[in-house]
This record gives structure tokens, sequence and C-alpha cells, in this order.
């Protein structure tokens, strides 16, 4: 920690280079229910002794100055060409491969600094912005409000889904939903708020077969960091896993591919045709 804190302080793309000089193993006897109490138990050990406390979902609330942020939020107060190109162009092929229809009613989980909940709203849809923390509501609204757009955002963590009394044409996680512990039933509550042909979208989340088990902690540099430094959930996901989970409960998934940055990996989910 004490390296990575060092090499911070020279740049974010510093940082990031030293998240390539370490990893954990992952640990084999895993029990072999996904959906069991034990496997849960497991995975909520292991963070527990990486981060030195139990996982509390307070632990993903942030503070910071909003003023400061609205006018440079991630990524652009990083000044790394590198890492913002890379999310431009990922928030780019986002929208580009949702393709949404003009007006769209659009509920995003999870839109941190507000990138893409501004992009989309300064395109015309209809965007409800729902996050845990207060102080990326407060920048979101600060952000939109310099730029004359609406966006309702409303503070509440993932549960708030079966709250919700609207559909929505697109549901979209991008880079949060490996941040929800009780994934199986947010998968299951999706239903709710899915309008008739509309579809969900996990964007630039870990989800790959290259993954050694069905979900957990992730155990890379970049990972293992966040969770000893903020105490963030970093959860990953294999795909065969994570498409099995998503068909249990009527959805097929479609993946496009954006090669030109690291972020550029896009499952689109709509209603199987038994559904």
């Amino acid at each position: 920690m004490k390296k990575l804190d060092t090499m911070a302080e020279i740049s974010d793309d510093e940082l990031r280079k030293g998240f390539s000089q370490f990893h954990m193993e992952f640990p084999v006897d895993l029990p072999s229910d996904t959906e069991s109490e034990e496997y849960r138990l497991a995975q909520l050990n292991l963070y527990e002794f990486l981060h030195g406390k139990p996982y509390s979902i307070s632990n993903e609330i942030d503070d910071f100055d909003i003023n400061t942020m609205a006018l440079r939020p991630f990524p652009y107060c990083t000044e790394s060409p590198t890492t913002v190109g890379n999310q431009l162009i990922a928030i780019g092929h986002l929208i580009k491969t949702m393709n949404l229809d003009a007006g769209s009613k659009i509920l995003e989980f999870g839109p941190g600094w507000g990138n893409t909940t501004i992009s989309l709203a300064r395109m015309g849809y209809e965007v409800t912005a729902i996050d845990i923390n207060d102080s990326f509501l407060a920048l979101i609204n600060e952000r939109a409000e310099r730029k004359n757009l609406k966006v309702e955002t409303i503070q509440g963590d993932f549960s708030l889904i079966t709250e919700l009394d609207k559909k929505f044409d697109a549901v979209i996680f991008f880079e949060c939903f490996h941040h929800c512990f009780n994934h199986q039933k947010l998968i299951a509550d999706l239903n709710s708020v899915v309008a008739p042909g509309g579809k969900v979208i996990f964007a630039a989340e870990p989800i790959t077969d290259n993954f050694p088990i069905p979900w957990g902690l992730r155990l890379d540099g970049e990972s293992l960091w966040a969770i000893r430094r903020h105490g963030w959930l970093e959860l990953g996901f294999q795909e065969t896993y994570f498409r099995q989970l998503l068909s249990q409960h009527g959805w097929s998934l479609h993946k496009e591919v954006c090669t030109a940055t690291p972020w550029g990996e896009v499952l689109i989910a709509s209603r199987s045709q038994a559904t």
C-alpha cells in the first residue's frame, strides 16, 4: 500500500502501473452452490480478511468538494490522456450500442460522477439516477443545473428497485453492478422496472470467462487496493455463470465489444422469446 501511495503522488498513470505488480490467488475450496449462505459467507470472510473489517454498504460512500468536481470530475481530474480517452470511448460505445429511441426513459444505477448521466440527459433522454452516495447525487444535480438539464436523482442502494413505481426503456449499470453483493436478487427484480421491449445494460463490468470462480471478490492489484484502501466491494463474475443467472429470470444476453478501450464490453439483456 505504501508503494502504491508513493506512485499515486506521482500521477494516476503511475498508480495504475502499480496495480499490475501484484495479485492474490483465488481460493479453491468454495461451496458448489453459488446461491448458498456458505458461498456468500466465504466471500464476506475473504473481504474482512482483506479490509480488516466486515463489509458495510456505507463503505461505498465517498466525500469530496462538489464545486471542484463539477468542473473537473473523474476522469478529467486524473489529467491522464489514457484514462480520459478510455472512458470517453467507453461511454460513446455504450450510447451507440444501446441505440435507444429519442425520449426514452432510462434508469441508471450507481452513476457516480455522472458522466454517463449527463451525456444521456444532453441527448434528451428522461434519466433517473439512483446512487447510495448523496455527494454523487449533489454533484450530478450541480452539473445538470450548469447545463440547464433535467435529471431525476434518488438516494438509495440497489434494493430500491422494488420500490419504484414506473417502467423504463433501459436500465443501465456502468461500472457499478460489481458493487452489488446481493446481485442474484437484483437480477430477479429487474422485471419490475423494465418496460415491454426494454433492455438492461451491463457496461464496463468485470464479467468474463477468464474469471476463475462463478462469482466473488476480484483479487487483481487494483481490486485489492480498492478493498484495502476504500473498503469498496469489488466483485467479478464468470460470464457463463452470469448468462445462466440471467436466463433463469427470462433474459438473454448479447455482447458488443469495443477493443479501443479496456472498458469497452457492453452486455445487453433483453427478454427471452419464451418469456
